[in-house]
């Protein structure tokens, strides 16, 4: 007997979307009923509201140009859902593959599968919905791959990240303060700011702040 599974599905794009279920509904062990959204707030209303969904399947770049929405990505929706009493198992199907993004989804917000969209992700896709529907989880191949080629760089804590990325984007160090205060950062002060910007120079073995930026840049500390 096919076992009946309940599923949300966030992607703006409809071609995509239809791709998804399409595949899905191929799956001969599961009689699944699937509830498609294009954006994040509808997702969360559905959510909030009805709590038999079995599993939320959703991109991390939601378009949301046309009309302005209070959870404008997929990445603030898990952070809201994971607060409701009885929130679904989780997949993301995205494009992204920023090291700094996947530790954040897998290991800060902690989800049981990340697949990233490609040639054959949509029978990866397929294939996860066994494992996760099983209590174990499923990561793309290139998901693991990056997070452990760029450990040591996810060590970095946050407001560092931040730091580097300000300095990136040619802000100077007198202006960080302000800016790291505006984004909800405390214990900004300049003094703190520089300290920070000589460990990482320590901890990079950069000899110059323009050579730090540049190091953390390439090992994707941070993102543009």
């Amino acid at each position: 007997m096919k076992q009946k599974k309940n599923i949300l599905l966030v992607e703006d794009f409809s071609d995509s979307a239809k791709g998804v279920i399409a595949r899905l509904h191929d799956i001969p062990e599961y009689e699944l009923s699937i509830d498609w959204v294009d954006n994040c707030d509808d997702a969360f209303e559905k959510l909030n509201q009805k709590h038999n969904y079995d599993l939320l399947i959703t991109d991390l770049q939601i378009n949301t140009e046309d009309k302005k929405y209070t959870i404008e990505t997929g990445e603030d929706l898990l952070i809201k859902i994971k607060k409701l009493d009885n929130n679904p198992k989780i997949i993301v199907y995205s494009m992204i593959d920023q090291p700094v993004i996947l530790d954040l989804i897998i290991n800060e917000i902690v989800v049981d599968g990340y697949i990233i969209k490609g040639r054959k992700s949509l029978d990866e896709l397929a294939f996860s919905l066994h494992l996760i529907f099983l209590g174990s989880s499923h990561f793309s191949k290139n998901v693991n791959e990056t997070l452990i080629k760029y450990r040591d760089a996810l060590h970095i804590d946050k407001l560092n990240r931040n730091i580097l990325r300000y300095l990136y984007k040619g802000y100077k160090i007198n202006e960080l303060s302000s800016l790291l205060t505006k984004k909800g950062f405390k214990a900004t002060s300049q003094a703190t700011i520089e300290n920070r910007i000589k460990d990482l120079k320590d901890y990079f073995d950069a000899k110059t702040t323009i050579q730090l930026v540049a190091i953390a840049k390439e090992k994707k500390v941070f993102m543009d």
